[in-house]
C-alpha cells in the first residue's frame, strides 16, 4: 500500500472511531479533536503570555517600556523565589482538586479568565509613569500572571498524561493535538505583524498590544473551555483509590525515581538550549525590518514545528523516545553551530533556526510522553499517582535556574544592551551577541542531551507496567467488593455503591489501607518490566 493509500486508510479509521475508541485504545476520535481544538485556545493565551517574558528580547517590556535586562533578571529571580514558595501548595491543589471533575480539567475552566485579564493589563501600563513605578507594576503583574498562566498551561499538558494510560496512544494524541494547536502561534505569527502595519511604530507601538493582547487572550480563554466539557481523565487505579500522602513521604518517594531525575535534569538546560531562537523577534525587527516579509517567514519557519511534531510519533515507534530526543538534539546542535559562524544574513539565520525549531518540536511530543511514563513508573513502584506532587521537582529546578538564567542577560548587557534597544540596528552589536548566544545554545543542548543517555525505560517496559497495574486494580476491586467496577478512573464523582450497600467513601479507609499494604509489598501478578528489575537497588520499592 502506497503513502496515499495509508493516508486515506488513516483518515477513514479516524472517523470510524469518532464515538468509540479503536481496539487497544482508550480515547475516541471526537475526544482527541476536542482536546486538540481546545488546545488552540490555550495556545492563543500562551502566545500572548510569551510576549511579556522577563527577558530583554521581550518587545513590550524591553523596547517599549525600556526596562533594562538587569532589572528584568531581578523580576525573573523574584518570580522564581515565589514559584518555589508556592509550588508545594500548587501540588497539593492538583492532587486534591475539589469538585469531583478530575485533577486537571477543572483548572482550564477556573484559571482561563483571570489569566486573560492579567495578560491584557500589561498593555495598559501608562507610558508616563516613572521608571521605578513601571518596574514595580510590571514585576507584580508578571509574578501573579505567570503563576496563574503556568498553572493553566501545565494543567492542559498534564491532561495529555491523564487522558489515556497507553504510552503509545498518549504520544499519538500529543502529536496530533500539537499539530492542531500549533495553528495558534502560526496564526498570531502571521497576523500580528500585518496588524502592526496599522500602527505608527508597528510592533514598537504600545497601542498595537492594547488591541491584540485582550483580543487573543479572551478568544483563547473561551475556546479552551471545549477541553473541560468534552474530555475525560483515565488512570488505572482501584475503584476506591484516593490519594493521601504527606509532603515528607511524597518527597522521599519521588526523589528515588530515577526517571524524574533524568527528565528534570535535562529541563534545567532548556533555556540555554533555546538561547538563540528566543531572539528571532530581534532578527525580524532589527535585522529584516519588514513586517510583511516577517509574516510569511513566520509561516515558513512554522513548518519546522509542524514536521517535527508530525514525525515524532513515527520516530518514537521506530527508535523509542530516548533516541528520538537524542536525534532531535543533534539537529539543534547543527543549527546552532551554523549560527556561531554565520548570523548576519537573515536568511541563513532563519535556515539555521529552522533546524533548531524542528528539533525542539520533536521534544514537544517526547517531553510530556516521557514525563507521563515516569509518573506511570512511580505508580508501579509505590502505588501513588503523583501528577501534582511530582511538580515539587520544580523547587529543585528553580534553584538551579536562578544561576543559569543570568547567563543570557549578562551577555546582553556585556555587548552594550541596556535600556536603548535601538543599538540592535547595528550589526557590530548584534552579530557578536548572536555568536555568543549560539555558543550558549550548543552548550545548553549538549547538557540537555547528556542525562537522556541514562533513560532505559523502553516502550515495552511501560506497556508491561500498565498491564501489571490493571491486574492489581482488578484484584483489589474484587477483594473490596467492587467486582464489576471499572479499573479506569476519570476522577469524577459517581456515587457508586459497594456490594454491601456502602458507598465508596464509607469503605475508603479500610480499602486504602489494604491497597497501601499491597503496593508497599510490591504485589504483582504479571511480569515486571525487565529494565526496572535491573534498577531496583536505586529506586523506591
Amino acid at each position: 500500500m502506497g503513502i496515499i493509500g495509508k493516508a486515506v486508510g488513516a483518515v477513514k479509521g479516524f472517523f470510524q472511531h469518532w464515538n468509540t475508541p479503536a481496539e487497544g485504545d482508550y480515547v475516541s476520535s471526537k475526544e482527541v479533536v476536542a482536546y486538540s481544538v481546545g488546545g488552540i485556545g490555550v495556545q492563543f493565551v500562551a502566545a500572548m503570555a510569551y510576549t511579556i517574558a522577563m527577558t530583554a528580547n521581550c518587545i513590550l517590556v524591553g523596547s517599549i517600556y525600556q526596562i533594562t535586562p538587569g532589572d528584568l533578571f531581578i523580576i525573573s529571580t523574584i518570580n522564581t523565589i515565589v514559584t518555589i514558595i508556592m509550588q508545594p501548595l500548587k501540588s497539593y491543589w492538583i492532587d486534591n482538586t475539589p469538585g469531583g471533575k478530575g485533577k486537571a480539567r477543572p483548572y482550564l475552566l477556573w484559571l482561563g479568565p483571570p489569566c486573560a485579564i492579567l495578560i491584557s493589563l500589561f498593555a495598559f501600563i501608562p507610558m508616563g509613569w516613572s521608571y521605578a513605578v513601571k518596574v514595580a507594576v510590571v514585576g507584580i503583574l508578571f509574578i501573579v500572571m505567570n503563576f496563574i498562566f503556568q498553572f493553566y498551561l501545565g494543567m492542559y499538558n498534564t491532561l495529555a498524561q491523564l487522558i489515556t494510560p497507553s504510552s503509545g496512544e498518549r504520544a499519538k494524541i500529543i502529536s496530533l493535538s500539537s499539530i492542531v494547536y500549533s495553528m495558534a502561534p502560526t496564526i498570531t505569527g502571521f497576523i500580528l505583524p500585518l496588524i502592526s502595519n496599522a500602527f505608527d511604530r508597528g510592533q514598537l507601538d504600545v497601542n498595537f498590544y492594547r488591541v491584540t493582547m485582550p483580543l487573543f487572550s479572551f478568544l483563547g480563554c473561551f475556546l479552551a473551555f471545549i477541553v473541560y466539557f468534552c474530555t475525560k481523565e483515565r488512570v488505572v487505579v482501584p475503584r476506591d483509590y484516593q490519594q493521601k500522602i504527606k509532603f515528607a513521604d511524597g518527597m522521599k518517594k519521588i526523589v528515588r525515581n530515577r526517571y524524574f531525575w533524568i527528565y528534570n535534569i535535562s529541563t534545567w538546560f532548556t533555556t540555554l538550549a533555546a538561547a538563540i531562537t528566543t531572539f528571532m523577534n530581534w532578527a525580524y525587527i532589527y535585522m529584516l525590518q519588514n513586517a510583511t516579509i516577517q509574516s510569511f517567514m513566520t509561516l515558513i519557519v512554522g513548518t519546522a514545528s509542524l514536521f517535527g511534531m508530525a514525525l515524532a510519533p513515527i520516530m518514537i515507534k521506530k527508535v523509542g523516545k530516548r533516541n528520538a530526543v537524542l536525534i532531535s538534539d543533534a539537529f539543534r546542535i547543527v543549527g546552532a553551530v551554523i549560527l556561531i559562524f554565520y548570523n548576519t544574513n537573515f536568511y541563513v539565520f532563519t535556515a539555521a533556526c529552522y533546524l533548531i525549531y524542528w528539533g525542539a518540536a520533536v521534544q514537544i511530543i517526547t517531553n510530556p510522553a516521557m514525563n507521563g511514563d515516569a509518573l506511570d513508573y512511580q505508580q508501579w513502584k509505590t502505588g501513588d499517582r503523583m501528577e501534582g506532587f511530582s511538580g515539587n521537582f520544580t523547587i529543585i529546578n528553580s534553584l538551579v535556574l536562578l544561576g543559569l538564567n543570568y547567563v543570557i542577560p549578562y551577555i546582553n548587557e556585556y555587548y552594550g544592551l541596556l535600556n536603548d534597544y535601538d543599538v540592535l540596528y547595528d550589526a557590530s552589536i548584534y552579530s557578536p551577541m548572536f555568536t555568543s548566544l549560539a555558543i550558549v545554545t550548543v552548550v545548553g543542548v549538549v547538557l540537555h542531551a547528556l542525562p537522556i543517555f541514562f533513560w532505559n525505560m523502553s516502550e515495552e517496559d511501560q506497556a508491561n507496567m500498565i498491564e501489571d497495574l490493571k491486574e492489581r486494580a482488578r484484584k483489589h476491586n474484587e477483594e473490596t467488593g467492587y467486582h464489576d467496577a471499572s479499573i479506569l478512573s476519570s476522577g469524577e464523582m459517581t456515587g457508586e455503591e459497594h456490594e454491601d450497600g456502602a458507598t465508596a467513601d464509607e469503605v475508603q479507609s479500610e480499602a486504602q489501607e489494604l491497597a497501601d499494604a499491597e503496593f508497599a509489598a510490591g504485589a504483582t501478578t504479571g511480569g515486571a518490566p525487565s529494565a526496572q528489575d535491573k534498577d531496583n537497588g536505586g529506586d523506591a520499592q
